[in-house]
């Protein structure tokens, strides 16, 4: 035998390829059960099952891309602040109800997943007892969420009137998102300019404007609700050099922006003093107009966050 031929036939065998994973956590996880997805390049989320939340989204680096305050409260009947609250019907009780875990893998509103995904699904199934604010009412909420090879994080949900009544509903809809940035007045918000928005900070008489700035900055408390918008916003930390992309579909026409900045801070009770600093919210919403559904009728929206660095060099 020679050399060469024993050499390859001790060789140890080749590392198993690695593909993406899905990993469930305990009822002692910090806010309860929840599902951890991870991608071989390092990318990951965590989405609880208490209101469906996503609570982590990282990237290659392992850095985390949303917020999360240090005081946020993991008890129910309480929303926890920060990450991707869900919702519905406005600010309702879909973020402060345990979902379940739903293989939607053969539901035509949801694209079968590629195998270089890693994806959760879930499902809440409302009857009426259930939410005393809509007595009357039963409906469906599904809600998809998927880790791309390359760190994307795509949330596609599906809301259907199941009403045996023959009653509509309408509803407002938003994935709240909490973004992390270094410094909120070294951040901006681009894609929003000469657009029309509503403005929400108390003592606005006149509350419709049209924006003038190429981009949003921030000096100061900041709660609005842009109309009409396109469909990719784009948050840029120019400290850390760094642009988070929000590609949504037309069933999220608005996108909200909003930072309490120091007092409406101070008396929030699970945001930190300090901590509006190191956030901002920027939303894909349908606030503005009501949906209406009548029975057996759906509706679906889809947002995708990407984030990538950036240089300043040409």
């Amino acid at each position: 035998m020679s050399a060469e031929s024993a050499s390859s036939s001790t060789a140890p065998p080749p590392p198993p390829v690695q593909g993406p994973t899905r990993r469930f956590t305990g009822r002692d996880n910090r806010g309860g059960r929840s599902v951890i997805l991870r991608q071989p390049g390092g990318y990951s989320a965590e989405i609880l099952f208490y209101g469906a939340q996503v609570v982590s989204w990282k990237n290659e680096h392992k850095q985390e891309l949303l917020f999360l305050s240090k005081q946020a409260i993991y008890k129910p009947p309480q929303s926890v602040r920060g990450g991707i609250p869900f919702c519905f019907p406005k600010y309702g009780f879909a973020r402060i109800r345990l979902w379940g875990i739903e293989n939607l893998k053969h539901d035509t509103a949801f694209p079968p997943p590629t195998p270089d995904n890693a994806y959760a699904d879930f499902l809440l199934n409302l009857t009426p007892d259930k939410f005393p604010d809509w007595p009357d009412h039963r409906l469906e909420l599904r809600l998809r969420v998927i880790l791309g090879p390359t760190g994307d994080l795509t949330m596609t949900t599906r809301i259907k009137n199941v009403n045996t009544n023959g009653e509509p509903f309408t509803f407002k809809f938003a994935y709240h998102t909490y973004f992390s940035v270094s410094n909120i007045r070294l951040t901006r918000i681009e894609g929003l300019q000469t657009l029309d928005y509503r403005d929400y900070v108390e003592g606005v008489d006149n509350n419709q404007f049209t924006e003038e700035a190429d981009a949003i900055t921030f000096k100061d408390r900041v709660d609005r609700v842009y109309m009409n918008t396109p469909d990719e916003i784009r948050i840029r930390d120019l400290e850390l050099r760094r642009v988070i992309t929000i590609h949504k579909d037309a069933g999220l026409p608005d996108i909200a922006v909003w930072n309490p900045w120091e007092f409406d801070a101070s008396i929030i009770d699970d945001l930190g003093d300090e901590e509006y600093k190191e956030m901002v919210c920027v939303q894909a919403a349908a606030m503005e107009n009501e949906i209406t559904l009548n029975p057996n009728e759906e509706w679906t929206a889809t947002q995708r966050l990407s984030a990538e660095e950036y240089s300043d060099m040409i």
